[in-house]
């Protein structure tokens, strides 16, 4: 029952992990390609920049545990 918990945990911020990415991912694209994303945001170059670093850490932070578990 333990180790089936902490399997469940790992899982549980793999999946989160992939949603941050996916969200950096949209946002992106929002801000790039779609817009009605622009006029909310007056500086969009800035705001691109943080979803990739968003997207970015999500993505090393899941190669770091799909690497271990």
């Amino acid at each position: 029952m333990k180790d089936n918990v902490g399997k469940m945990f790992i899982e549980a911020a793999k999946r989160k992990l992939e949603a941050d990415i996916a969200d950096a991912e949209a946002k992106i694209d929002l801000y790039a390609m779609r817009p009605i994303g622009v006029g909310e945001h007056p500086n969009i170059t800035e705001e691109i920049l943080k979803a990739a670093e968003q997207g970015a850490h999500a993505e090393e932070v899941l190669e770091f545990i799909n690497e271990r578990w």
